[in-house]
């Protein structure tokens, strides 16, 4: 039977299968926007396009974009964090997976060979986008990104 779990008010709600994928449901929809195999997913990028208070969260495995989805500021935190926690989630998986923790993020997942370089990417355009929003500094960036970088050879 299928389990349920909510985001919070306003951010939507997850259905887990038993068949291992899970199906978000954005708030005040009745259809999923997106159902995915959460063993899959590797990372995560998210992009303002221009509108105020959205954005446009794409859940990212295997070397691709398994789904894209835009959802109101704020909601892209919930759902990461939400993967993040899940035992299934491709960070939990045994021995080929290390860490790398950013100041001000949390745990990112670096696997190891082409994964490892979609991972370093997402999080280098995480930093990119705190640049575009005026939360850092270049220079911040670029002390960050050298950290990243280091941490990843």
């Amino acid at each position: 039977m299928p389990v349920k779990h909510s985001l919070g008010w306003g951010n939507g709600r997850f259905i887990e299968y038993e068949d291992g994928t899970v199906g978000y449901i954005k708030s005040m929809e009745m259809s999923q926007a997106f159902r995915v195999p959460i063993a899959d997913v590797t990372g995560f990028s998210v992009v303002s396009e221009g509108k105020l208070l959205e954005r446009t969260l794409r859940v990212m495995g295997g070397g691709t974009v398994l789904a894209s989805v835009s959802v109101a500021h704020g909601v892209s935190e919930k759902i990461e964090e939400w993967f993040r926690s899940h035992p299934s989630f491709r960070a939990h998986a045994p021995a080929t997976a290390s860490h790398v923790v950013m100041a001000g993020h949390g745990p990112a997942s670096a696997a190891p060979a082409a994964d490892g370089s979609i991972l370093i990417a997402d999080e280098l355009r995480k930093l990119a986008d705190l640049v575009g929003a005026g939360v850092l500094t270049q220079d911040e960036f670029s002390e960050r990104k050298q950290v990243l970088l280091q941490r990843c050879v």
